[in-house]
């Protein structure tokens, strides 16, 4: 079993500054889109540095502590230090430049490795499932209405496995692809395009619907002999059709 990844975003109108950023690395089974909170200066930024430091988290858990995250716990631990990680940051970038305060983003982030993955989610970016032609919303939007670095607040989002298998096609977003997404023509078509040729469909869909927002797509596709899956969770529903635990820092 393994993942295939592609990605894909385009700027609003203005085609000068994107917020969003996303990542694709199959060899750390890491997917993530995030987005510079609406308001925030210099978003772009924000979500540089998340995408930055998650890549640089996990890449140096894989290099000391590999197994970890082959294992459901173990993965789970990762992704809750990863998204701690990122949100560090983010504060200290802004700590470092005064014309960036309030500076913050969104993270939605799939870790695969073989049977098991792990979304970690804040903010109003969202992580969808498709199977057999029905779209699934798998995150709860979160109102990002602090910055990263306000020290007493505290700092939530969600973290939650998945059992994978072959067929499961998993679409990460940013606002701005949220409603295409869900619509009939992609959907029909997630098992049979490349996830590049999807990602791509999703974000000129999303442009020309609404051509004054950024938008990205991060579309994931779990590969094996045998082309059917489904997918469970590791707690019960809380807010979606499907479960979520969240951790508080």
């Amino acid at each position: 079993m393994s993942t295939e990844g592609s990605g894909a975003s385009r700027a609003g109108e203005d085609g000068i500054h994107n917020e969003d950023a996303f990542l694709v690395e199959e060899g750390l089974g890491l997917y993530v889109v995030c987005d510079g909170a609406s308001g925030s200066p210099a978003g772009e930024v924000a979500s540089r540095v998340a995408t930055e430091a998650l890549e640089q988290f996990v890449e140096r858990v894989e290099g000391d502590f590999g197994g970890e995250l082959r294992e459901s716990q173990g993965a789970l631990a990762v992704v809750v230090k990863a998204m701690e990680h990122a949100m560090t940051a983010v504060a200290e970038a802004e700590r470092n430049a005064d014309e960036r305060l309030g500076l913050n983003t969104t993270i939605t982030m799939l870790l695969a490795h073989g049977l098991n993955g792990v979304i970690g989610h804040r903010g109003d970016s969202r992580a969808y499932l498709i199977r057999r032609e029905r779209c699934h919303q798998l995150t709860v939007d979160h109102d990002l209405t602090e910055p990263v670095s306000n020290g007493g607040e505290k700092r939530d989002f969600d973290v939650f496995s998945l059992h994978l298998q072959a067929g499961d096609t998993i679409v990460l977003c940013t606002d701005g692809a949220e409603e295409v997404v869900r619509e009939r023509d992609i959907v029909r078509v997630m098992g049979d395009l490349r996830p590049r040729l999807i990602a791509s469909r999703i974000v000129s869909a999303a442009n020309r619907r609404a051509p004054s927002v950024d938008a990205t797509a991060v579309v994931v596709r779990v590969r094996s002999e045998r082309e059917s899956g489904w997918l469970e969770l590791s707690s019960l529903p809380d807010g979606t059709a499907f479960g979520h635990t969240l951790f508080r820092t």
